[in-house]
């Protein structure tokens, strides 16, 4: 027979089906009971160490998309298609967007990354 995986716990599947449906009070009910018998195993007493002293969150903001990527991008396509040269292409979307250049080539980039995604993703059912 197959050894089971150590993180597997057949103690904290009601703890954590608990956690997953909101019911915090029910988890900790549940933890201390395991906790009081002296039978807990270490993914109890894992969670338990968890609810007191949560992980870390990451430190400020998550990072945002560029505003109006994907405006600024096609506009920047279209105007570079039409023949326009890359100063006056980025003079237009400054004048049209009113942000700076660093933001405009940010934005830029993210389309382009974007583009070149999708167009590898959806490579099979053009060829």
């Amino acid at each position: 027979m197959a050894k089971l995986p150590p993180n597997l716990s057949l103690q904290a599947f009601p703890i954590e089906e608990a956690l997953a449906e909101g019911r915090k009070g029910d988890a900790e009910r549940l933890i201390c009971e395991i906790l009081l018998s002296g039978k807990a195993d270490n993914v109890v007493q894992r969670l338990a160490a968890e609810m007191i002293r949560p992980p870390k969150k990451g430190k400020g903001r998550p990072k945002s998309l560029p505003q109006h990527w994907f405006d600024i991008g096609t506009d920047f396509d279209d105007f570079r298609s039409r023949g326009m040269k890359y100063e006056e292409a980025m003079r237009e979307l400054e004048r049209r967007y009113g942000f700076s250049d660093a933001t405009l080539r940010k934005a830029i980039t993210f389309y382009n990354d974007a583009r070149s995604a999708h167009d590898a993703a959806t490579a099979e059912y053009y060829d």
